[in-house]
């Protein structure tokens, strides 16, 4: 098991979506499902494993989560499958994910045969994402009613391996009033520069898959520095007021320019010099939206272009939404509330 150093540490892939808007009480997230207990489990690798309809009926029982070497699997390392089928009475709006913890060394994460999120790297482009905490936003449209199959590829490199955090479960959180709208989980992704990716109906369908927040190098772009876009599709509800609405992009290392539906709306530094400050990667972003740009009950883009000029890169803290102006102050009031540790519930950088 390798240590990543200091200047690799890398935040956790979780935030609280923008917090406590309105006068009510902030929304925490709630456990829909514990996934701690028996799971599938299987030596080897073989990407048929991720399939929804594969059957696992004569795999091994492991309780999770638990190194696979505490479940009798002694001196094992290298690939290893988990595979747990899981039941919804409906779909529903939520926003949910699914919290895996820590996972000795590197993931891939399938729901329903999607590949919903991964840390670390696989041979021969192997790198240990060991003491990040796993959480993956598991996007609406995957979601079965009844039966859905989560399947986990491991990698382990040396020493413990498999999922061994302490708890293991389905959470969700709700947009907090009908005129608030989470942007966080999977985005498209690209690396190098070209102002085309800006458009609205640009075709990205061959982009990457990553999800965020979370530096680009937690997600396979190790020790990559310069230009990179991220895009994300999303379509509003039908009742969305549209005037009056603000864009939070968190952190971004180091700076950006964001784009909705084609249109310029903001940005932090000096991209076109690539002239970097200090304090340009520890703002947080946020950008008016003209109003009558976002098209509610309609598919509507974002697109952010980056440039990091060393070290961590990228989208790599929240918060990550659209809400209205009115509730800004309400807003930052709970995010930054004293009694309210956020950087220790997110465990946001590695020791």
């Amino acid at each position: 098991m390798m240590k990543l150093s200091k200047p690799a540490k890398v935040t956790v892939l979780v935030l609280m979506l923008s917090v406590c808007l309105g006068a009510g009480d902030c929304n925490a997230r709630e456990k829909k499902m514990s996934l701690n207990g028996t799971w599938r489990f299987i030596l080897g690798d073989n990407m048929k494993f991720a399939r929804p309809d594969y059957n696992d009926s004569d795999w091994e029982k492991i309780f999770v989560p638990s190194s696979w070497q505490e479940e009798g699997f002694y001196h094992y390392n290298g690939y290893a499958w988990y595979r747990k089928t899981v039941e919804f009475e409906s779909t529903s709006k939520d926003v949910l994910y699914l919290e895996l913890g820590r996972i000795d060394d590197s993931d891939e994460v399938y729901f329903n045969g999607h590949l919903i999120g991964s840390m670390g790297g696989f041979p021969p482009d192997y790198y240990t994402a060991c003491t990040v905490v796993r959480r993956y936003f598991i996007p609406a449209e995957h979601i079965n009613k009844g039966k859905n199959v989560i399947a986990v590829r491991v990698y382990d490199e040396g020493g413990v391996g498999g999922i061994i955090g302490t708890t293991t479960g389905i959470y969700n959180y709700n947009n907090f009033t009908e005129n608030s709208f989470t942007l966080l989980g999977n985005w498209k992704f690209q690396l190098s520069d070209d102002p085309k990716w800006s458009a609205e109906n640009f075709d990205d369908t061959g982009w990457e898959h990553v999800t965020i927040p979370a530096p680009w190098e937690a997600q396979g772009f190790r020790d990559y520095d310069g230009f990179a876009w991220y895009r994300k599709t999303f379509r509003l509800p039908a009742n969305f007021q549209n005037k009056d609405i603000v864009l939070l992009l968190g952190k971004i290392d180091d700076l950006d320019e964001v784009f909705i539906n084609g249109k310029y709306v903001g940005g932090t530094g000096d991209i076109q010099r690539k002239r970097v400050l200090h304090e340009d990667c520890t703002r947080y972003r946020t950008y008016s939206i003209p109003d009558g740009l976002l098209k509610p009950g309609k598919n509507n883009v974002v697109a952010v272009r980056v440039y990091d000029q060393g070290g961590r890169g990228g989208i790599y803290e929240g918060p990550l939404s659209l809400l209205p102006r009115t509730e800004y102050k309400q807003f930052w009031k709970k995010y930054r509330d004293d009694s309210f540790d956020f950087n220790e519930w997110i465990s946001s950088y590695f020791d």
